[in-house]
């Protein structure tokens, strides 16, 4: 028998060989490794064998001869002199494939808030020993993939995404079964100027050829309709985009935008002073028209104009959070645009507003969930009656953080949830099988906007 050395690797417990080529190293101390072999054909390697450790054993002078062979080799002395020596080195012939965290031994524990910016306090542990002894740093967060990272030419003020909702887009989404819409553009805004990116094989910029007013900030956009209309509110307007041509309202008088929501058939903006306007979709002429102006009697902070629900042409409520520390809903049925139908007093400022449709519990009706973010970092859940628009009287409230939350509705795992950003971000999301609803902090670095993105990738 002839055994070479093949590589240097950290002390183990075992050694567990696969069929496939590859080489589990479950260590002693520190993490556990899965390496793959690149090559076994050594030269010039330090080896040893059988045949020299036998003739080492009757050579030697010392042995009587009675002795057992297996007594001679467990001899620390005389198995240090039959081994042969080598330097440990980096991987030569072995590449690491994947490694397994682990904290044994962890000699050293402290728990305590020392990053300073952050609710929930961080688990500082001294695990290993000797070269690969580390300082781990643990957090309560779901873990977070990082899949892009692109720099920008100034610090964003929100972020956007446009769904692909031309007719030849529609087309395939109809003809294939279980088929997702994707987004085609990434809208980002700045203090005074918008960026679209275009989404396909590549990320590329665009410029005037996208419709978009780039000279300003985008307080709101969404596709429109189902034949590639585009709909951008800024602090100026609102400008329509339709096959190739652009269409502009402008704010009466000097007044300005100060906050919009828009969804695929509606768009609701608030003025300056309190006064709410509601847009609507034209599924005839294609027109985005003005359909009701109404003074709700506060400055408004934020909106939302609710999403679509799948086989219905529009939502039929909106939020509107205003600066008097009061979160109100309206109508958008046809015959009662923007009657309020509830309110609730808020402990503090609204400064986002998201409401969304949830599975029902048992596999009953849909249900809407308004989540507010408040300016003291925390955000408040509570449900809203689908038909009579009822927000419920005990709301849920929970503190996130030392920032003012901002709230954003995505989806996770093919289901709904909302993204709440404050000193650090949140993810909540019901969950169907325990008929609770679950709120917990993502493992990753503090972010000031977010929305969801859905490209043919994934």
């Amino acid at each position: 028998m002839i055994v070479s050395l093949l590589d240097t690797l950290p002390p183990g417990n075992a050694l567990n060989i696969s069929k496939s080529g590859m080489l589990f190293l479950p260590a002693e101390f520190g993490n556990h490794v899965l390496y793959q072999f690149e090559r076994i054909d050594l030269e010039d390697a330090p080896t040893c064998t059988s045949e020299e450790a036998r003739a080492a054993y009757l050579d030697d002078e010392s042995n009587p001869k009675i002795w057992e062979e297996a007594k001679f080799y467990a001899s620390s002395e005389r198995a240090s002199k039959l081994a042969c020596s080598f330097t440990p080195t980096m991987l030569q012939n072995l590449r690491k494939i994947y490694e397994l965290d682990n904290l044994a031994p962890a000699t050293s524990i402290l728990v305590g808030e020392l990053a300073g910016n952050e609710v929930s306090p961080q688990i500082y542990t001294l695990n290993g020993r000797g070269p690969r002894s580390t300082l781990r740093i643990l957090r309560h967060g779901a873990a977070v993939t990082e899949l892009a990272v692109s720099d920008l030419p100034g610090i964003p003020g929100a972020v956007y995404t446009i769904q692909d909702n031309t007719e030849e887009a529609m087309a395939k989404r109809k003809n294939k079964k279980n088929s997702r819409a994707y987004d085609k553009y990434i809208v980002v805004s700045f203090a005074d100027a918008t960026l679209v990116l275009s989404v396909g094989d590549t990320v590329e910029e665009m410029g005037k050829e996208s419709g978009f007013l780039t000279n300003a900030p985008t307080l709101a956009c969404s596709a429109l309709g189902h034949d590639g209309g585009i709909c951008q509110v800024h602090p100026a307007g609102v400008r329509h985009i339709h096959k190739g041509r652009a269409k502009q309202w402008h704010c009466p008088g000097l007044k300005r935008i100060e906050c919009a929501s828009a969804n695929e058939s509606q768009v609701i903006i608030a003025l300056a002073g309190g006064e709410v306007i509601y847009f609507e979709l034209d599924p005839i002429s294609g027109n985005l028209t003005e359909s009701k102006t109404k003074d709700v009697g506060a400055d408004v902070c934020s909106l939302d104009v609710g999403t679509v629900q799948e086989g219905r042409s529009r939502s039929m409520f909106a939020c509107v959070g205003c600066r008097d520390q009061t979160m109100r809903v309206v109508s958008l049925a046809p015959g009662k645009l923007l009657d309020q139908k509830s309110s609730a007093a808020l402990p503090a400022r609204p400064h986002s507003v998201a409401l969304q449709y949830v599975p029902g519990s048992d596999g009953g009706a849909d249900e809407a969930i308004l989540t507010v973010g408040l300016d003291d970092g925390s955000s408040l859940r509570a449900g809203v009656d689908p038909v009579t628009g009822a927000i419920s009287s005990s709301p849920a409230k929970r503190f996130l953080g030392a920032r003012p939350v901002s709230v954003s509705r995505i989806t996770l795992e093919s289901g709904p949830a909302t993204l709440l950003l404050s000193s650090r971000p949140w993810i909540s999301r019901p969950d169907v099988a325990g008929g609770t609803h679950v709120t917990a902090p993502l493992s990753y670095a503090p972010l000031d906007h977010g929305c969801s993105f859905k490209n043919a990738g994934e």
